[in-house]
């Protein structure tokens, strides 16, 4: 279950990240933006993270700090790079997927 927590809390982190990355672009493109459309994406990234931190919480109850930390970080690199890929928001080039292998082995290698 402790496992479970860990990829709740990433996808909260990578909600979150979405969540203020497209409150900067409206922002961004609106001349004069309402209060409302500015406040909502802060406020639910405030609760993203809010939310992803009970579930890491809950999953360090069961695993080590050493292996958890780790693992719900790569879980959420995973989820961001996974969003630019599906969005087509960001370009992925050959040195973000090899960075991303990196950062896996380096993960690997870390939880043994």
């Amino acid at each position: 279950m402790a496992y479970l927590w860990l990829i709740l809390s990433a996808a909260c982190s990578v909600a979150a990240s979405v969540a203020l990355k497209a409150a900067g672009a409206a922002s961004a493109q609106a001349a004069t933006p309402s209060l409302l459309t500015q406040a909502l994406p802060y406020a639910g990234a405030i609760g993203a993270y809010g939310l992803g931190f009970g579930f890491y919480a809950l999953a360090l109850r069961q695993l080590d700090l050493t292996l958890a930390y780790p693992l719900m970080v790569a879980f959420a690199i995973a989820g961001v790079f996974v969003y630019g890929l599906l969005s087509g928001a960001e370009a992925i080039t050959a040195m973000r997927v090899a960075g991303a292998a990196f950062i896996a082995i380096g993960i690997f290698l870390i939880s043994k």
